[in-house]
């Protein structure tokens, strides 16, 4: 079956005055219909500039340096602007970090969430508030017409969420982009909002890529998940084989650092270092410098990558010794 996202080889660049560096650099991934992909890293390995190059929101000092991005059988990256807004808002949605910045603090919520409808061809006032309101009412906000009436600021973090959602849903995009939509709020509205986004990805079939730093939320929410560090996918696969039996050393960091019940009283995993700064590019594995069992050869090459049960794929020399170490 025919993806609905395909992403190949894409590198992202920043151009910073007379030097070019690469942000995101030949990543390659599919996401099918109705399928919830997470993609998981520290702050600082690409996953917001992988997102936002999909509907074409990259910031002006970046740019897709080579790749594709085929949604629907067409390349994103070659589309015209005029062609690239028929998708934005319309079959492919995002929802951001920080929904108060992301809102207009000058505009009602009601206009808000109806501007999609509008911006696509959509001048049925009436019809348009009909569509606002019943939105609003699926994803669980209170009072929708008094809702509408109301400003940003009137309103908490987690309803800004809601509002957020409710706008990239209006027009039933086929894809959802989320990028970090639960970091700023507290642990019982994060699950409401998770739990708002299984029932878009049930109800709707509406295909998710999840962008975190949480493992335990792509745990919870994901079927399959991609590892970046450093703009290099590192390791991807079905979201229980990857935390199951990490087969890349950094995967096996983040996974080794989640309190569970099970460890209580051990010690947390501890990577020491940081990611680098896309001006400290070296050759070679770009998290050999952190890496406990790093060679000389994984700072002299890349790997190429190693594949397993279930369609895993991993970039690491030591990921068949992980393998058959999991396995024993």
């Amino acid at each position: 079956m025919t993806p609905l996202l395909s992403v190949k080889g894409l590198t992202i660049d920043i151009v910073q005055g007379k030097n070019i560096f690469s942000a995101v650099r030949d990543i390659s991934f599919e996401l099918g219909e109705g399928e919830i992909l997470g993609i998981v890293g520290e702050s600082g390995c690409g996953k917001s500039l992988t997102a936002l190059s999909i509907p074409g929101l990259l910031p002006q000092a970046a740019e897709a340096g080579s790749g594709s991005i085929f949604f629907e059988g067409r390349d994103l990256l070659t589309l015209p602007e005029q062609e690239l807004c028929r998708v934005r808002g319309n079959k492919i949605s995002m929802v951001f970090q920080e929904p108060l910045l992301s809102l207009n603090p000058l505009l009602r919520i009601g206009r808000q969430i109806e501007e999609p409808l509008l911006l696509h061809g959509k001048k049925d006032r009436a019809g348009n508030r009909e569509q606002v309101l019943d939105i609003m009412a699926r994803l669980g906000l209170p009072d929708p017409p008094s809702l509408t009436r109301a400003y940003p600021h009137q309103l908490s973090g987690g309803m800004c969420q809601r509002v957020m959602i409710a706008l990239a849903m209006i027009c039933g995009p086929r894809l959802l982009i989320t990028d970090e939509p639960t970091t700023a709020l507290d642990a019982t509205i994060q699950t409401q909002i998770l739990e708002l986004i299984k029932k878009i990805n049930r109800e709707r079939g509406t295909a998710i890529l999840f962008i975190s730093h949480d493992l335990s939320i792509i745990r919870r929410l994901c079927r399959r998940v991609l590892v970046m560090y450093a703009g290099k996918i590192v390791e991807s696969g079905k979201t229980e084989d990857v935390f199951k039996r990490p087969l890349h050393e950094y995967t096996r960091g983040l996974i080794g650092s989640i309190p569970e019940r099970k460890r209580k009283g051990s010690a947390l995993a501890n990577i020491p270092g940081k990611v680098p700064f896309i001006e400290e590019q070296l050759p070679g594995c770009p998290f050999a410098p952190r890496c406990a069992k790093a060679m000389e050869r994984c700072r002299e090459a890349f790997p190429e990558a190693a594949f397993f049960d279930n369609g895993r794929r991993v970039h690491c020399f030591m990921a068949g010794s992980f393998f058959k170490e999991a396995r024993l």
